[in-house]
């Protein structure tokens, strides 16, 4: 967080603010502490641990979504690899069949 308010351009009050004792900050009213605190406070992350826990249960609930779905997936394919080797094979069988068929009316 120091190197946050820093970046704002607070550098003193962010050695006030980790408790460093030779901060300026010390000396001033708490009504202007607190009005710069206001204007970094919405740059400053503090863990929320409900909604990161929340989160974390819908993104589980996601990936769980997500694997069931890939998983079918796998299946599918592997059902249309067979049907495409199946369908390969029948192919190769009719052309056979064309081929024995033009020579056979080729002789005649």
């Amino acid at each position: 967080m120091k190197t946050t308010i820093s970046d704002l351009g607070y550098a003193d009050f962010s050695e006030y603010f980790i408790g460093h004792s030779g901060s300026t900050y010390w000396q001033k009213k708490d009504s202007e502490k607190a009005e710069i605190f206001r204007k970094i406070e919405p740059y400053l992350t503090f863990l929320d641990l409900v909604n990161l826990e929340r989160r974390g249960a819908d993104v589980q609930t996601k990936v769980d979504e997500l694997d069931m779905i890939n998983q079918k997936l796998r299946e599918r394919d592997a059902m249309n690899t067979d049907a495409i080797a199946t369908l390969s094979d029948k192919l190769a069988q009719v052309m056979q069949e064309i081929e024995l068929l033009k020579k056979r009316g080729s002789n005649n």
